[in-house]
């Protein structure tokens, strides 16, 4: 599965997939920013960080 396929998967008609993809890019751009990383995101790396708890919850 490519990030496109995976993309529509997220973002289908499902509410809980869309806040769950916007929760996990969010953490990611928080935690690519704050370490100064300038790669390319990879959005199947980002879900799978994400559901391991590899991302930390922060406050709004």
């Amino acid at each position: 599965m490519n990030n496109r396929e995976l993309f529509s998967v997220l973002t289908g008609s499902d509410v809980i997939s869309q806040a769950f993809l916007q929760k996990i890019v969010r953490l990611h751009l928080q935690y690519v920013h704050e370490n100064n990383i300038h790669e390319d995101a990879d959005l199947k790396t980002m879900v799978r960080e994400y559901t391991e708890g590899l991302y930390k919850e922060k406050p709004e």
